[in-house]
């Protein structure tokens, strides 16, 4: 019986990581780049080979830095084109540069032209080694340690820059949540220590038993800064479900022209003499919305334009369908109108921007934030325009699905 036979394997194929470290070998030598690459095939570092990048000068080896601006290490000769070409390479790599990461090791077959303490001392370079005591072994362990080094130096350099990025955004906040804070302080104690005090005047009958007209007034002042404190808390509420991804819509039919007509009422403005009758809407409108959110929008851009327009100005009130089938309700009035600035401030969340126009303005800079954000729920969008006659057009466009009819 004959024995067998068995044939070996081929070995499997090395199995290399991630991309390579790359390395630029400067020597005029091609001997000096076929035992660097010989003795450096199989070496590893974290997982990662190492991508030799040969140059056989200093201007090739400046063009393959511009190249590869991710050098790990550079092996450097001193002595090619001119004496000193691998010393005025590594001036021009820490100062004309400017790179402090690379780790640059020279190498030299001459030590004599740049002994080894004064070029320790004048260039900043990380290792140096004559050519005839760098083994293969002991070029593994001169990698070993730059690429070592040159690892914790890129870590710290994005750590620290992540730790700036972080400090500069939580140093916004700390500003925005300051400002709000102060803002809101101020907005909400104005309504709360006017029902407070109102309230304690009835309570202690100030002004003799209830019954005196002058409560009435009271109860009315009451009953207005209440609604100016919910109003407000509504609003802060929005930003917030928005924020964390809560966002809860009512759908139901409605007639818009009805809707406008209420909350003109709201304001006590619906037979006022500052508004365009051939403006407003004369018959029904029906869109699928959520009614609240509806009134809470129209009364946020009627507000302001009260606020915002010209002293006497008048304003309209427009609804029309748009070729696409949307519907577009606009207020208009002839104030004096936003600049580029304004149009982009205006709708951020607790914006504080101040146009010239609204400098003595108070409130929580949600009006029209809110606006936009309830109307980008129902799938639309919040649009604020100049108009050529002077004075602003706030629009409300609500997408055709949600048109009825």
């Amino acid at each position: 019986m004959s024995d067998l036979i068995t044939f070996a394997k081929d070995p499997e194929p090395h199995v290399r990581g991630a991309a390579g470290w790359k390395v630029i070998v400067v020597d005029d030598e091609p001997a000096v780049h076929a035992v660097t690459s010989l003795a450096l095939r199989e070496f590893e570092f974290d997982g990662r080979p190492i991508e030799l990048i040969p140059a056989y000068s200093a201007e090739q080896a400046k063009r393959a830095l511009d190249l590869n601006p991710d050098t790990a290490v550079i092996l450097v000769d001193v002595v090619m084109e001119t004496e000193q070409s691998g010393l005025d390479l590594v001036r021009y790599i820490r100062d004309g540069m400017g790179n402090d990461q690379i780790r640059i090791v020279l190498r030299t077959g001459q030590p004599g032209e740049a002994p080894e303490q004064a070029v320790i001392r004048d260039y900043d370079i990380n290792d140096y080694k004559e050519k005839t005591e760098l083994t293969a072994q002991k070029l593994a362990t001169v990698m070993y340690a730059t690429l070592r080094a040159y690892r914790d130096i890129v870590r710290l350099k994005d750590l620290s820059e992540e730790l700036r990025k972080s400090k500069a955004a939580i140093e916004v906040a700390e500003r925005a949540k300051a400002a709000f804070v102060s803002t809101v302080g101020h907005e909400l104690r104005t309504p709360l220590n006017a029902i407070l005090g109102l309230s304690e005047f009835m309570i202690e009958e100030a002004h003799g038993p209830i019954g005196d007209t002058r409560y009435k007034d009271y109860i009315q002042d009451i009953h207005a800064s209440g609604k100016t404190l919910l109003a407000m808390v509504e609003n802060i509420l929005d930003v917030t479900d928005d924020a964390t991804g809560v966002v809860k819509l009512h759908d139901e039919t409605f007639d818009l022209s009805e809707t406008v007509e209420e909350c003109l009422r709201k304001l006590s403005i619906g037979g006022g003499p500052n508004i365009d009758a051939r403006l407003r809407p004369t018959k029904p409108i029906h869109i699928r919305a959520d009614r609240i959110a509806v009134q809470r929008m129209l009364l946020a851009l009627l507000t302001n334009a009260l606020k915002f327009g010209a002293t006497e100005g008048h304003y309209g009130i427009s609804i029309q369908k748009t070729d696409a089938g949307r519907l577009m309700l606009s207020i208009l009035d002839d104030g004096p109108g936003l600049d580029d600035d304004d149009l982009k401030e205006l709708t951020r969340p607790f914006a504080r921007h101040e146009p010239s126009y609204i400098a003595t303005n108070k409130g929580l800079g949600l009006g029209l934030a809110v606006a936009k954000l309830l109307i980008e729920r129902h799938g639309g969008e919040l649009k604020l325009q100049r108009r050529e006659e002077g004075g602003t057009r706030a629009s409300l466009i609500f997408p055709s699905d949600r048109v009825i009819g």
